[in-house]
């Protein structure tokens, strides 16, 4: 499976890993919407797909990436690193044949055959592409395009530009988080998927799927999902997320912390969850 991130992000495929940012510093929050999912698309750029948007955008030179919520273009370049666009662009999605489009292999990308026409937020059950259109590729099992995090609305819509998609060679793909937010402590995200703390200046949570071989509590990571549900990735090691009133009396996993730990804010700005820490 590809590792994802929000720019602390989590998994891996065959192709890519997909991560959540573990951390989130300089606007890598995870969440946008309030109405329980990952949020609505932008304003329609063109390009294929069922109705999706987001996939595509008029070239103006350069790196052109999409259209603004208020349809003007929008030009970044930002939503790769160290990987090599010499064959087609993925936000472009400019290759000549309008049967093919534009993925990422290892570093560089190439134009390639896939009948995907699954549009932005359409759910999809692998770990790349294919099932999606143009523009698109699948992040915990939703169509999500590619997008720049300076230009988050252009592309992802009320969504985050924070997963991050390392596709080896240390070559990263920026993708919209699309995921459907969660009851910190509770059950109510989709089989196989775990709630975890993920924006805690918001002190929004957000269901993902964890990566193939989770660290315990206490145990060294460096994503996101890289620990258990209702745990984060704090300095490198997974640790409890906690209430910060009434965490002495409750079970760690619960909103309290293993013994020898106290409950610290999660941020400067939470007042409802914490981290667990020696």
């Amino acid at each position: 499976m590809p590792a994802l991130r929000p720019s602390s992000l989590f998994f891996v495929s065959s192709l890519a890993v997909f991560t959540l940012c573990a951390s989130f510093v300089g606007g890598c929050s995870l969440f946008g919407g309030d109405d329980n999912s990952g949020g609505s698309p932008p304003s329609p750029t063109g390009g294929g797909g069922d109705g999706g948007a987001g996939n595509g955008g008029a070239n103006a030179g350069g790196a052109m990436v999409s259209s603004s919520s208020g349809g003007m273009p929008v030009q970044c370049d930002d939503h790769i690193k160290n990987v090599d666009e010499t064959n087609c662009s993925l936000i472009q999605q400019d290759c000549k044949n309008p049967a093919e489009k534009c993925v990422p292999i290892g570093t560089v990308t190439t134009c390639e055959y896939e009948d995907g026409i699954k549009g932005f937020g359409a759910p999809c059950a692998g770990t790349d592409s294919e099932e999606c259109a143009a523009g698109l590729t699948c992040v915990f099992f939703t169509c999500s395009p590619y997008c720049c995090p300076s230009e988050t609305q252009a592309f992802c819509g009320n969504a985050k530009c924070n997963v991050e998609i390392n596709v080896g060679g240390g070559g990263v793909v920026f993708a919209c988080n699309l995921s459907k937010t969660c009851a910190l402590f509770g059950s109510d995200c989709p089989e196989n998927q775990q709630c975890r703390l993920g924006d805690p200046d918001q002190e929004l949570a957000l269901c993902a799927p964890s990566s193939d071989a989770p660290s315990p509590e206490g145990g060294m990571c460096k994503f996101l999902n890289d620990c258990g549900a209702n745990q984060v990735c704090i300095g490198g090691a997974c640790r409890y997320s906690c209430l910060l009133t009434g965490w002495q009396n409750k079970a760690p996993g619960e909103g309290g912390c293993p013994a020898m730990q106290t409950c610290t804010p999660a941020s400067p700005n939470s007042t409802l969850y914490g981290n667990c820490g020696p």
